[in-house]
């Protein structure tokens, strides 16, 4: 793979993961969190699902016999890994909370932007 193609399909997986850390990093509370403690599983889901989308569409120009599968579970080992290092990254920010559902939402949200490519690339097939 040429260098500027791997910048074209990973740099978009870098720089959002960046910015989940970026986001990670910062000490803020989400409003209403202390009534419903539950509130931040959704944001958490929303928030990975573009690296879903990313990681799938890298991982699938990337392998050389890409098979659904093996773009699905290596995307998801993807997303897992960032989200494990987002979730040690807030242990060390104040206001911030560590969680394993914190964990499992996030891998939620990533298996369903991994979903949204796969339709996406079902209906529009000759895109990259």
């Amino acid at each position: 793979m040429r260098a500027r193609q791997a910048l074209l399909l990973w740099g978009p997986v870098a720089a959002y993961a960046a910015f989940i850390f970026w986001l990670s990093s910062a000490p803020r509370k989400i409003p209403g969190i202390e009534i419903f403690p539950w509130l931040d599983k959704p944001v958490h889901a929303v928030e990975y699902g573009p690296l879903g989308w990313f990681l799938s569409r890298a991982f699938r120009r990337s392998l050389p016999t890409p098979s659904w599968g093996a773009i699905q579970g290596f995307a998801f080992l993807g997303a897992i890994a960032v989200g494990s290092a987002d979730e040690f990254l807030q242990r060390f920010v104040d206001e911030r909370i560590s969680s394993l559902w914190d964990l499992a939402a996030d891998s939620a949200g990533s298996a369903l932007g991994q979903r949204f490519y796969r339709l996406f690339r079902s209906r529009v097939p000759n895109t990259p």
